[in-house]
């Protein structure tokens, strides 16, 4: 028999088999990523989405009382906060925050900022990194402008 044997049938079915199944074990580590990935990306983008649509729902609660004495264009903070909240709840598409939104009124009130967080579970990396969590914050500034201002 030569040194250079040949491989029969069975052998050589049992190769492509044992390639196959290291390829699969290879490759599902990376789909894990990609699906994880994929869910985080789309989860931050409906949370900065909703951020942005509070900030901008807050923005208009401008304190009338100081726009009609002087014109001056500026929030009341009860209101702007009142509102952006309310915004909040009214969202059907918002994913399960993993706390209280924050909401703050700038002191002088040129501004509202609205602060959300939440924890997205990993799906196939579960297995291999344990019950982590990735965390997204996203954070939307809005100011008050005077009627036809650009």
């Amino acid at each position: 028999m030569s040194p250079a044997r040949r491989m029969d049938r069975s052998e050589r079915g049992d190769a492509v088999i044992l390639w196959c199944l290291g390829l699969a074990v290879l490759l599902l580590p990376l789909g894990g990523i990609s699906l994880d990935l994929w869910h985080s990306i789309s989860d931050e983008r409906a949370l900065q989405a909703a951020a942005a649509a509070a900030a901008t729902a807050g923005s208009s609660g401008i304190n009338v009382t100081a726009y009609r004495q002087d014109g001056t264009v500026s929030l009341e903070a009860d209101l702007a906060t009142s509102l952006a909240l309310k915004n909040l709840s009214q969202q059907s598409n918002l994913p399960a925050l993993s706390g209280p939104p924050s909401v703050v009124v700038d002191p002088t009130g040129n501004a509202i900022t609205v602060q959300l967080h939440e924890s997205v579970g990993l799906s196939l990396l579960r297995i291999l990194l344990g019950g982590r969590l990735i965390h997204l914050t996203a954070t939307a500034t809005a100011a008050p402008r005077a009627s036809g201002s650009p």
